[in-house]
């Protein structure tokens, strides 16, 4: 066989590859909301750059008695601030993946991608001591795909069960309430702004009957047992 044949038929052969590969996700693997048909709803807060906002909000979640999916960036998951990410999780909280620098994927290449989605894993593992799966992926930006590329393959080699996006991002408490419905998946930030957002939202929401859950109960997986070293064993997290 001519060395430009075998060349074409590697290529036919990688590119039949990928396409299986992409095929076997299925539809629902990125998600912008819950059940409609269901009362329940899930605060997120990405990225980490203020970690007294992290705090506060954190507080603010035990105070009012509700649930947050931390999407986190690798580079702000520290060491020094283990004993508040393990209060974290104890409150039921949950941690998912949203990369490690907050790189705008489509920009870079597929291998930058696995590094950006491997490291937050390694990061938040080095963290806590024991492994804590990413099993919920937000892109930054909401980006995973384009003509070009598609990263959800390199997700899901990691461990990624759910790429989570939203239906409501607002930070007017009112208009925020008015937008959300059944099953939906609210976006906030470790900024003050949505700090006041929630410290007035979530009362309207409990009040209207809203279930505050983590995504993972909203999107109805099983719940999340952590194989943690004797000396920091907790209960299962959602």
């Amino acid at each position: 066989m001519k060395p430009i044949v075998r060349l074409f038929t590697l290529m036919m052969i990688l590119l039949l590859c990928a396409s299986s590969a992409l095929a076997a996700i299925p539809d629902t693997y990125v998600v912008r909301n819950g059940d409609r048909e269901d009362n329940k709803i899930a605060i997120t807060v990405d990225d980490g750059w203020e970690i007294d906002m992290i705090r506060q909000i954190h507080d603010l979640s035990v105070e009012m008695d509700f649930p947050i999916t931390w999407f986190m960036v690798g580079t702000q998951f520290r060491h020094e601030d283990k004993e508040m990410w393990e209060e974290i999780i104890a409150h039921g909280s949950e941690i998912g993946n949203h990369t490690w620098k907050h790189s705008r994927l489509l920009k870079f290449s597929i291998s930058n991608g696995h590094t950006q989605t491997r490291l937050m894993q390694e990061r938040v593992d080095e963290v806590l001591g024991y492994h804590y799966p990413m099993r919920l992926m937000r892109p930054p930006y909401g980006e995973y795909k384009n003509n070009e590329k598609n990263f959800l393959n390199v997700f899901k080699q990691y461990g990624v069960e759910k790429v989570v996006l939203w239906d409501v991002s607002q930070t007017d408490p009112h208009k925020a309430f008015k937008d959300v419905q059944n099953g939906s998946i609210l976006l906030y930030h470790t900024r003050k702004t949505d700090y006041e957002c929630l410290k007035v939202l979530v009362p309207m929401l409990k009040e209207a009957g809203y279930e505050l859950v983590t995504v993972s109960e909203l999107l109805g997986l099983e719940p999340l047992v952590l194989d943690k070293p004797e000396s920091t064993a907790e209960a299962p997290a959602n």
